[in-house]
């Protein structure tokens, strides 16, 4: 109920002007009794048609393949915010959709990093943090995230007023060990015309210890400019107690 009325409150005070391109909002949702699926929530205003609109991943974590989509687009509403009506009725929809997932919402706990799309200064390519802070000066150890936005290898062709193509390579060090956190050989369709990747947030799955989830924001073309979105990928971290 509490993510319902959340949601709800997010799309009644989105704008309704359409500008020159958009930005998404995110949420976590919540993850598998078993740990083995992530469900996150993004939506925003289409620009160009000013439709609101509504999209849910469920996200399978060994190899961050996803598993469904659930979508809803109010095309409906022009120039005017969903009515409460509409937006519970796409909002028990979607329940329905993810009860055979056994999603538990909102089960897990704060994300480990978070950036606000509103912070200009932060560093969204590499990260240090620790899974836990027990006193001001001691902490369970430091872990560094980095992120490379590497040239994607894609065999379709792409319009030539944005810029290439990229996919994710996301290294983690801990311990003075270092790997591969993800990678991709094939980029997914529905990445295939990202220009760039950033960190957003980094949550730890609360039923799978070692399993890190990896929030990014993404940069694609849109129907008047770039559009921000996000992608959600997720890896396993090393030396972990």
């Amino acid at each position: 109920m509490k993510i319902t009325v959340l949601v709800c409150a997010g799309l009644l005070l989105l704008p309704t002007v359409a500008y020159s391109g958009d930005q998404a909002w995110f949420s976590l949702l919540g993850f598998s009794e078993d740990g083995e699926t992530v469900v996150w929530e993004t939506g925003g205003i289409q620009d160009g048609s000013g439709f609101q609109w509504l999209n849910v991943e469920i996200l399978d974590v060994d190899g961050s393949i996803s598993d469904g989509r659930f979508q809803h687009v109010w095309d409906d509403c022009i120039d005017e915010s969903p009515t409460t009506e509409s937006i519970f009725a796409v909002e028990e929809r979607k329940k329905n959709y993810l009860d055979q997932w056994k999603i538990q919402f909102g089960a897990f706990s704060q994300p480990l990093v978070f950036y606000p799309l509103t912070d200009l200064g932060a560093s969204r390519d590499t990260v240090i943090f620790c899974l836990e802070k027990y006193v001001p000066d001691f902490n369970s150890g430091e872990i560094t995230l980095t992120l490379l936005n590497k040239p994607a290898d894609i065999e379709q062709t792409y319009p030539e007023w944005f810029d290439a193509p990229v996919t994710p390579v996301l290294k983690i060090q801990t311990n003075g060990d270092s790997q591969v956190f993800f990678s991709e050989n094939t980029v997914p369709e529905q990445w295939t015309m990202t220009m760039s990747y950033s960190i957003h947030a980094i949550f730890r799955n609360p039923v799978i210890p070692e399993n890190i989830i990896v929030v990014l924001n993404t940069t694609e073309p849109g129907f008047e400019g770039p559009n921000g979105r996000f992608r959600v990928v997720s890896g396993e971290m090393i030396d972990i107690d």
